[in-house]
C-alpha cells in the first residue's frame, strides 16, 4: 500500500467509479473509494432486471480493464438499429455488418455489471473501499501540494489526504457543489418510464426508435423475447404511469409501435426517471476532476449515458499509470479532450429531443425527408451508426 500522500480519491461507486477503480489496479497510488451507500447486496445485483446499453466502445473499455470476459455471457448484442416515426412508411436499417462488426454492442443487467465490478474490486491489492461514509468537506493544502478530505460513516468522522480527487457521484454531486463548479440545467418536462416487456415475436436482436407525437419509445432486445422499454411521456403524465397496470403500460407501448412484435405477454414493475440535461461549465478544478454523472447527464434518447461516462474514465486512466506531480494544467487537457465528445452527443441528443417534439405542420414532413435521406444515403447511415458505437 502507499502511504497518504500517494492517494487518489474516486467519490462514487456507481458504474463508472467502480470501473475507474479498477482501471487503476496498476496505478502506482492507492485508490480510495467513497460511496455514501452502504455495500449492495449480491443477491439483488444478481437478479436486478434493469438493463443498460453498452456501445462497442463501451465493450473495448471494459475488455482494457480486464472485466468484459466475465459479462459478455450475459450480453445480448444489438445487431440492427430499427428508427422510424409513427404515422409515416419511412423505415431506416442499421446493420452492423455493414460495418464489419458482429454487433453495435448489447444489453447487460445493471445489477451483473455492478456485481462483477464489486468482485473485481475485492481483489485489488492498491484499493481502499469505504461504503456507506459521507464526504462532508475539503480543503487545499498548499504546502503539501494535496486535498484533505473529511469524511463521516456510523462510527467515526476521520480524514484523508490525496493527490487528486475524482467525482463520479451522479448528476447531483457533492464535490462538484463543494469546488463552486456551477452548471447549465435544462428541464425537458419529461419521464422516462422503464421496464422490461415479454413479446410473444422473437426480436431477432433488433433494436427499435420509435419517434411517436406523445415521445420517443425505445426498445432494446434482452434475451430472445424480452425488450427493455424506455418509455418517454411527459411530466404532468408521471403520477398516471406511477399508477398504471400492466395492461395499461403495455398498451401505450403497442400504441407507439404497433404488431412488430406482438403482444406484450409480461411486463416487469417500471422505474420512473426525470429527464434533464446537466453540463459543468468546467470538468475540473483544484486537484478534482468530474467523470461520468458528475461531468453530464444527458436525455436516454440515443443510450449514450453510460457510455459517455465510460468514455471519461478511459480518459483519465493514463493520467494516473506513472508517479509524477499531478497539476491542473495536466486536467485541462482531459477537459479539453472530453468537452468535444461531451458537447457533440449532448448536443445530438438534445437536438433530437426538440426535433421530434415539434407537431405543427410542415415539421413532421421534413422530418421523415430527413429520415428518407439516412435510409438512401449510406455514409450519413456509418456517421450515425459510429456515434451510436461511440466510435469516430
Amino acid at each position: 500500500m502507499s502511504n497518504e500522500s500517494e492517494r487518489l480519491l474516486i467519490s462514487g461507486a456507481g458504474a463508472a467509479g467502480l470501473s475507474l477503480a479498477v482501471g487503476l489496479k496498476d496505478a502506482p497510488y492507492e485508490v480510495v473509494l467513497v460511496d455514501q451507500n452502504p455495500v449492495p447486496d449480491k443477491d439483488f445485483l444478481a437478479q436486478d432486471t434493469r438493463q443498460i446499453a453498452l456501445s462497442k466502445r463501451s465493450q473495448y473499455y471494459l475488455e482494457s480493464i480486464g472485466i468484459w470476459d466475465s459479462i459478455k455471457s450475459y450480453v445480448t448484442p444489438i445487431e440492427k438499429v430499427h428508427v422510424s416515426e409513427k404515422g409515416f412508411r419511412t423505415r431506416v436499417m442499421l446493420n452492423a455488418t455493414d460495418h464489419e462488426l458482429d454487433n453495435f454492442g448489447g444489453l447487460i443487467p445493471l445489477g451483473r455489471l455492478i456485481l462483477t465490478l464489486h468482485e473485481a474490486i475485492e481483489s485489488q491489492d492498491n484499493l481502499l473501499y469505504l461504503p456507506d461514509t459521507k464526504l462532508l468537506r475539503y480543503y487545499a493544502d498548499h504546502e503539501a501540494d494535496e486535498a484533505v478530505c473529511h469524511f463521516k460513516n456510523s462510527e467515526a468522522e476521520f480524514s484523508h489526504a490525496f493527490k487528486w480527487m475524482i467525482a463520479a457521484e451522479g448528476t447531483h454531486s457533492t464535490l462538484r457543489e463543494m469546488a463552486g463548479i456551477q452548471t447549465a440545467f435544462t428541464d425537458y418536462d419529461q419521464v422516462a418510464v422503464i421496464a422490461v416487456g415479454t413479446f410473444e415475436k422473437p426480436h431477432n436482436n433488433v433494436a427499435y426508435e420509435r419517434f411517436t407525437s406523445r415521445g420517443p419509445l425505445a426498445l432494446l432486445p434482452v434475451n430472445t423475447h424480452e425488450m427493455a422499454i424506455i418509455l418517454t411521456v411527459k411530466r404532468e403524465e408521471r403520477a398516471k404511469w406511477e399508477a398504471a397496470s400492466d395492461s395499461s403500460f403495455s398498451d401505450e407501448v403497442l400504441f407507439r409501435i404497433g404488431a412488430e412484435l406482438g403482444m406484450i405477454t409480461c411486463v416487469t414493475q417500471r422505474h420512473v426517471w426525470d429527464l434533464k440535461l446537466m453540463v459543468p461549465k468546467t470538468l475540473c478544478a483544484e486537484y478534482l476532476t468530474l467523470a461520468g454523472n458528475s461531468a453530464h447527464a444527458l436525455h436516454p434518447i440515443a443510450g449514450q449515458g453510460l457510455n459517455l461516462g465510460f468514455r471519461d474514465c478511459a480518459a483519465l486512466i493514463p493520467y494516473f499509470q506513472e508517479k509524477r506531480a499531478l497539476s491542473l494544467a495536466d486536467f485541462r487537457r482531459y477537459e479539453r479532450e472530453r468537452r468535444t465528445d461531451i458537447f457533440a452527443v449532448t448536443g445530438a441528443t438534445d437536438f433530437l429531443v426538440r426535433a421530434f417534439d415539434i407537431e405543427l405542420f410542415p415539421v413532421p414532413y421534413m422530418r421523415n425527408l430527413a429520415l428518407r435521406g439516412v435510409k438512401c444515403i449510406k455514409p450519413l447511415r456509418k456517421k450515425i451508426a459510429q456515434f451510436g458505437m461511440g466510435l469516430k
